[in-house]
C-alpha cells in the first residue's frame, strides 16, 4: 500500500450499518477496493461481514474515543476483530484538545511495532497539521478531510502534498448540498461530458490529486460514482472548477 498503489477512488460507509452486507458487495462488484469506516460509525462488524474473504481489498479505520486516550492499541486490536482483520491504514478521527499529541504517540508505536501499515490523522487542517509536523516522528500517510469544488482546503492540500501525504476526500459531493447540485458551470459541464454532476466532481477530485471517498446506500449511485475513467477533464474546465471555492463547510468544523 502506497502512494503508486492505492485506488483513485473508495467506498464512504457512515452511516451504513446492516445495509453493509448488500451495498459492499455491490461496491465491490463494481470494482471499489478501498472501503473506509471507524469505530465511532459502529459498523466496523458489518463491514468484516461483507468483505469476508476478499483478498484485494484495502480498508481504513479510525480512532476516535478521546476517553481512551491512552489504550489506542486496545482500541485498534478491537477493530481489527470485528473486522476480521487488521485494517491496512489507522487513522486519528479529530485533533482532539490537549490529547493528540498522546494519542499520535501510541499511533506511532503501533506503526513501528509492525501491527499496522500505515497511520493518518483525519479533520487536520492547516494549523493542527504543521503542528503535527513539528511534533511527529512518523509522519502521516493519509490525511482525510473534507474537500469538494465549494469547499477546497487547497492550502492544506498543498501542505500535504509537500510533504508526501495522501489528501482523501470525505463529502467529496458536499453531502449533495444543492446550491451546489444546482451550480450552472457543474451543470454545464455536466452536459459538456455526457456524465453525471457527481462523476464530473469526482473526476476533479482526482485529476487535482486527492481520493475522494463517496458514500452512497443507492446501488445506482454506487456503480455510478466509480465509472470516471473513461473521461479526463480538460485544464481549463479544471480551472472552472477550481474557480468555485466559497468556503461553504458542510460537515463539522475541527476547531470547533
Amino acid at each position: 500500500m502506497n502512494n503508486y498503489s492505492l485506488p483513485s477512488i473508495g467506498y464512504g460507509t457512515f452511516p451504513q450499518k446492516e445495509s453493509l452486507i448488500l451495498t459492499v458487495k455491490c461496491a465491490y462488484n463494481a470494482g471499489y477496493r478501498l472501503f473506509d469506516t471507524s469505530d465511532n460509525y459502529e459498523n466496523e462488524k458489518w463491514l468484516g461481514k461483507a468483505i469476508g474473504d476478499f483478498d484485494d481489498i484495502i480498508i481504513i479505520s479510525k480512532f476516535s474515543q478521546p476517553h481512551f486516550a491512552f489504550e489506542v492499541e486496545r482500541c485498534f486490536e478491537e477493530s481489527s476483530k470485528k473486522l476480521g482483520r487488521a485494517p491496512n491504514a489507522f487513522l486519528l478521527h479529530w485533533p482532539y484538545p490537549f490529547l493528540w499529541k498522546k494519542i499520535w504517540r501510541q499511533m506511532e508505536i503501533l506503526k513501528l511495532s509492525g501491527k499496522v501499515e500505515h497511520i493518518g490523522v483525519c479533520n487536520f487542517n492547516e494549523k493542527k497539521m504543521k503542528k503535527l509536523l513539528k511534533f511527529c516522528k512518523v509522519k502521516p500517510f493519509i490525511n482525510q478531510y473534507e474537500r469538494h469544488p465549494y469547499f477546497q482546503q487547497n492550502h492544506l492540500k498543498n501542505i500535504c502534498d509537500n510533504n508526501g501525504i495522501i489528501s482523501m476526500s470525505y463529502s467529496p459531493i458536499g453531502r449533495k448540498n444543492m446550491q451546489l447540485l444546482n451550480d450552472p458551470v457543474l451543470n454545464s459541464l455536466s452536459e459538456k461530458y455526457k456524465k453525471s454532476l457527481c462523476q464530473i466532481i469526482l473526476k476533479w477530485n482526482v485529476q487535482t490529486g486527492t481520493i475522494p471517498i463517496p458514500a452512497s446506500s443507492s446501488y445506482e449511485h454506487i456503480s455510478e460514482n466509480i465509472l470516471i475513467n473513461d473521461f479526463s477533464l480538460a485544464h481549463d474546465d479544471i480551472i472552472k472548477i477550481n474557480t468555485l471555492e466559497r468556503g461553504k463547510r458542510v460537515r463539522f468544523d475541527p476547531d470547533l
